[in-house]
């Protein structure tokens, strides 16, 4: 035989083993990063092959100038996904010291409503402007499969001059629509207009079951709207957590207009002393769901909140209180708030400036400012009814 035969033999022998020891280390790795349940049939659970690439490269060191690491990981029934970014700023950072913040959005039906990328573009990109190097976020985006992939864009790129360690977790809505069904049809019946409103989507109650959606070992966590914009520092709102008590289950904002005042005429009429429904400062306005800060570990212990969520109880509490919602979980937490307003932290209209002045032209002009004022610094902007957010330079 040639000694060119024997020479190309010796190569493609030698070629093989390197080939086996690569994808063997590359193995290795992926088993201690994510565990042996990522292995095997998995593996292919991931979306797509650049995520491969990109999850293997950052395993072994071979990480493009912009230092990306990311990858997905989903359970078998194909409910959830996990991404992390990395930007190139973060290689000399500790992060084994860094407080992790937990931030949920609703992120859903991004192809049919393009203004939403648009909005998810601006509260990430003014987040992540006024946060502290000193932290960790972990989002949980609400999402659907295609909404996903444009999140995980807006998260890289928004992140890219950053120093802060991001991840991002995705639980697909019809996921959550088939496992939360019952809740959702109680919702429903109470809090939307009609059926196949705006607000009767099954990712309008989303919010109300984050407890049982979002991982046990996720102790607090903090829910904004995707119409929101920061000026001041996310760390500040999770500091907000402080000063619940023992009892308190969840942080809103007071309602900046007189919609539960509207909601709650029957009741009113019938109750003339009551507070229920007035401003601010003088009584109850109601909360609004832009921003909430949950406790999560209490919410799953409470049988309390647990109750709240079935047919019976919001039978009895929307019939005392003649309570007609149309706003979804906004809705929840405000007939909840009007019976057992000790499971409430009010937090501060300025972490939650709602803009829209819908109702001040049906008919509330004489007392709108009375609800919508809200002085001092404002900490975050909330775009409600499609108002516009001033600019963060004026």
């Amino acid at each position: 035989m040639p000694k060119s035969i024997h020479l190309f033999l010796f190569l493609l022998v030698t070629c093989s083993f390197l080939v086996c020891l690569y994808y063997s280390e590359i193995e290795k790795n992926v088993s201690r990063r994510f565990g042996p349940h990522l292995l095997g049939s998995n593996l292919r659970n991931l979306r797509a092959s650049e995520d491969v690439f990109a999850l293997t490269g950052a395993f072994l060191n071979v990480t493009p100038s912009a230092s990306v690491q990311h990858g997905e990981v989903e359970d078998q029934n194909n409910t959830s996904s996990f991404y992390s970014y990395h930007s190139a700023n973060t290689k000399h950072a500790n992060f084994s010291s860094a407080e992790t913040i937990h931030l949920a959005v609703i992120f859903c039906n991004v192809g049919q409503k393009a203004a939403l990328k648009w909005n998810f573009k601006k509260m990430t990109r003014s987040l992540f402007k006024h946060c502290s190097n000193n932290i960790a976020l972990h989002f949980h985006l609400v999402t659907d499969p295609s909404s996903w992939e444009i999140a995980k864009e807006v998260i890289h790129n928004e992140s890219k001059k950053t120093k802060i360690n991001i991840q991002a977790s995705a639980y697909f809505v019809d996921t959550f629509a088939q496992q939360f069904v019952t809740t959702i049809e109680v919702l429903q019946q109470y809090f939307s207009a009609k059926p196949g409103t705006y607000y009767n989507q099954a990712l309008f109650y989303a919010s109300v079951r984050l407890p049982d959606l979002i991982p046990s070992d996720v102790a607090q966590l903090i829910f904004v709207d995707v119409d929101t914009e920061f000026r001041d520092s996310v760390e500040k709102l999770n500091q907000q957590f402080e000063y619940f008590d023992d009892q308190q289950l969840l942080g809103l904002a007071p309602e900046l207009s007189p919609v539960y005042r509207h909601i709650l005429y029957v009741y009113r009429n019938q109750h003339k002393t009551s507070l229920l429904g007035e401003p601010k400062g003088k009584g109850f306005p109601g909360y609004n769901s832009g921003v909430v800060l949950m406790k999560l570990n209490m919410m799953r212990q409470s049988n309390l909140y647990q109750s709240l969520l079935t047919n019976m109880s919001l039978a009895n509490l929307t019939d005392k209180y003649s309570f007609k919602g149309h706003l979804g979980d906004q809705d929840f937490y405000t007939l909840v708030a009007l019976e057992y307003p000790h499971l409430f932290y009010t937090l501060p209209c300025n972490w939650n400036r709602q803009l829209c002045q819908w109702w001040k032209s049906k008919g509330y002009e004489d007392i709108f400012d009375l609800f919508y004022e809200c002085k001092g610094f404002i900490s975050l902007y909330h775009g409600n009814c499609n108002s516009q957010i001033p600019d963060a330079n004026t």
